[in-house]
């Protein structure tokens, strides 16, 4: 079994992998004044035997024989070869960037459901929300109570529990209150934020306001009347300009700069209905290999439609439609 060794930084916790000695004779290697200053140089990065011996005031040879028995006792490994003259260089390092020794196999404490290091895909899905390791943004949800010009009232704020869990599996948490209505963002004129938006334009009205001024909209922008019997347009535009999706079932992902202030983001999951923004949810939650596959930086948008595949009544499983 992996062990780690967690510690709290400035910008929160950060993690890495530490070899545990199995019994004394595995220590032996390194209990050495040489090998201990080798093993510390190639921590750092990856080293030449030559440029070692130099940095040391050593010979070549004796350098090479005592990185010879960090290998053989599996501390060191071959991070390359390069040529240099016509021949063939070994570039060494760590095997693991700690080692230690436990005096019991039993384990106390908290215990964490958290991923060691965001995989490569999420870390440049999310990049421009990381603030060390800590989240910069907001996470904005529509207000529960009738509100806007629709007069229409939110019911997948609760939704944002789902992705705010997910998201703290690579995030610390940031020390102020990151999660807010969107009446209150509206208030405090804080919309040339980073955002999280859950919710769609029709209850979630920093939704409205960021998709108006996209160039090109996620939504249907056509929306009148007053709940419960307002019209909300279309629905979903598509790379179609022909085709809307008006299902209730049906959200949608997208990043894009905000439009209040370019230099920062907006990533919204949001649908024509509640059961459109569980779907986008979802997406990402359970299904973001699929989702993000291929994603490299910058603007991002998929439609996914959700479905009810256990006869439960609540969707369970996507399907992406473009």
């Amino acid at each position: 079994m992996k062990k780690k060794i967690l510690s709290e930084t400035k910008e929160g916790y950060a993690s890495k992998d530490i070899l545990m000695f199995k019994n004394p004779s595995e220590m032996k290697a390194i209990l050495h004044d040489i090998r201990w200053t080798i093993l510390q140089k190639l921590a750092k990065e990856p080293k030449f035997p030559a440029d070692i011996a130099r940095e040391m005031g050593l010979h070549e040879q004796k350098v090479y024989y005592h990185i010879r028995q960090l290998i053989k006792a599996g501390l060191v490994t071959i991070a390359f070869e390069k040529e240099i003259r016509g021949a063939k260089a070994r570039y060494y390092k760590t095997a693991e960037k700690a080692y230690g020794i436990e005096l019991s196999s039993q384990d106390v404490g908290l215990h964490f459901n958290s991923q060691s290091k965001i995989d490569d895909i999420l870390q440049k899905f999310f990049k421009e929300f990381y603030n060390g390791s800590k989240f910069d943004g907001l996470i904005v949800v529509g207000a529960p109570d009738a509100h806007g010009p629709h007069k229409t009232w939110a019911r997948d704020g609760h939704y944002a529990i789902y992705l705010a869990m997910f998201m703290g599996q690579f995030f610390a948490s940031s020390e102020d209150l990151f999660v807010k209505l969107d009446v209150e963002v509206r208030a405090e004129k804080a919309l040339d934020q980073n955002l999280i938006l859950v919710g769609g334009p029709a209850v979630n009205l920093v939704t409205h306001d960021i998709n108006t001024k996209l160039e090109i909209p996620a939504f249907d922008n056509h929306m009148k009347g007053i709940a419960p019997d307002a019209r909300f347009g279309r629905g979903i535009t598509s790379n179609d300009p022909k085709i809307f999706y008006s299902q209730n079932n049906v959200g949608i992902i997208f990043k894009a700069p905000n439009p209040y202030n370019p230099s920062k983001t907006v990533i919204a999951f949001a649908g024509q209905g509640r059961r459109g923004t569980k779907a986008a949810i979802i997406a990402l939650t359970k299904n973001w290999q699929t989702i993000l596959k291929g994603y490299k930086k910058g603007q991002f948008r998929t439609v996914v439609e959700g479905y009810d595949l256990d006869g439960d009544g609540t969707i369970d499983s996507i399907e992406v439609l473009e």
